[in-house]
């Protein structure tokens, strides 16, 4: 039978959460449907946990030397055979329902190959550090919108919208496998030239495509374990240390960031500059993306998130001096970022407060037209697995309300 659907799973000394991933793809009963597993050379015991998997729709890869992450990504979802393709994290999960609605919406928006779900989140234990006491998170609504793909990119990098909202080929969303062979085509074979993987297919697909799906449904669970919390230095260091003795072999491997952003400040995790790095990494990109007005309004974006959050005074003082650093490399004033930051500032207010009705009628579950499930008690769901089969439960009694409330 042909393959419907592709996930394919990146993986490194994982071995606590990967088998998780792998039972909530291998535990649909659909033929259609194929997992990629691929394997770093991991030494936690994942290579023991894949071999003893009986499954013909599940294939192992590996490649022969540990690659860098978008080295691996691409090296990965290359195996993929599917009309539709993501890669699901490691500690991530699909949910129960993933499939068929997949193919709903396939159905009923057939001209779009970029499909972006809502997120919903599971925290394994170990993370409460970051996180508190959260365990589960999860809220849907039966919506589908077409939404601009140019317009959000904007409003990303001016820190109008989250990245992790946006269409990428990783957890929460799926995409045509035609549409990643025709962005490599046009990017010289390699669909990565980020070292930033999933940040860098928000840009791609952003500028490949005018419009994409976006449903209120999330399709996948985002796990947060306390070996995916942030990115730390070594995704710098293992692109910069790679073997250039393997390039014939592996050409696809991102070695650094570009040359036109500053380090301090990509490295200190701000999402308006994972994606504007990306932006200019990318063959893609055009002339106006060089252009001052939007570095700027990138620069009071990463100064906005640094007065909304809580960092440290040294990361603040370094920061704050590398934004300096930066608008008198680019001829930017520095008044002119501060002003914009702060309307920022006020605009995210004010849209917070008028957002505010609707998200707690929804947090409640007093909108008709959601699901929810949030819980702060671990022993209720001690896995992913177990956050799957609550909301299983909850999404075949609010069908079963719905068919009763249709009959009336």
């Amino acid at each position: 039978m042909p393959v419907k659907y592709s996930i394919v799973i990146p993986t490194r000394n994982r071995a606590e959460y990967l088998p998780y991933a792998v039972r909530s793809v291998l535990d649909s009963d659909r033929d259609d449907v194929e997992l990629v597993v691929s394997n770093n050379h991991s030494s936690d015991g994942t290579d023991r946990f894949l071999s003893e998997l009986n499954d013909p729709r599940l294939r192992v890869i590996q490649p022969s030397i540990v690659l860098p992450m978008a080295g691996h990504y691409e090296f990965a979802i290359n195996e993929a055979r599917g009309d539709w393709i993501t890669l699901l994290g490691d500690d991530d999960a699909v949910m129960p329902y993933i499939f068929e609605r997949l193919d709903h919406y396939i159905e009923e928006f057939s001209d779009t190959d970029i499909i972006s779900s809502a997120r919903a989140y599971y925290f394994w234990e170990g993370c409460e550090d970051f996180y508190g006491n959260s365990v589960v998170g999860y809220q849907s609504r039966q919506e589908a919108t077409l939404r601009s793909t140019k317009r959000d990119l904007m409003s990303v990098l001016k820190g109008a919208r989250s990245c992790f909202d946006m269409p990428q080929i990783y957890t929460t969303s799926m995409i045509k496998r035609s549409l990643y062979e025709e962005i490599k085509s046009k990017s010289g074979g390699c669909f990565y030239h980020s070292i930033i993987p999933d940040m860098y297919s928000v840009v791609a697909l952003c500028l490949s495509r005018n419009t994409y799906l976006r449903v209120e449904e999330p399709l996948f669970w985002v796990g947060t374990s306390n070996k995916s919390m942030g990115r730390s230095d070594r995704i710098y260091r293992d692109a910069e240390q790679f073997n250039e003795d393997y390039r014939a072999k592996y050409p696809c491997v991102p070695r650094k960031i570009s040359n036109q952003i500053s380090y301090t400040i990509h490295s200190n995790a701000f999402s308006a500059m994972y994606i504007y790095e990306c932006l200019l990494s990318s063959p893609l990109k055009q002339q106006e993306h060089f252009s001052s007005r939007l570095r700027m309004k990138v620069l009071a974006a990463v100064l906005t998130d640094l007065r909304s959050n809580k960092r440290g005074d040294s990361e603040r003082k370094e920061v704050i001096s590398a934004i300096r650093e930066e608008c008198q490399s680019y001829g930017i004033s520095l008044v002119i970022v501060r002003a914009i930051s702060m309307m920022n500032l006020v605009r995210s207010r004010l849209h917070w407060l008028f957002r505010l009705p609707a998200r707690v009628m929804r947090r409640l579950g007093l909108s008709r037209s959601t699901i929810s499930l949030r819980s702060t008690i671990r022993a209720d769901f001690p896995t992913i697995a177990d956050a799957s089969d609550a909301v299983s439960d909850r999404v075949i009694h609010a069908h079963k309300s719905n068919l009763l409330q249709s009959k009336q």
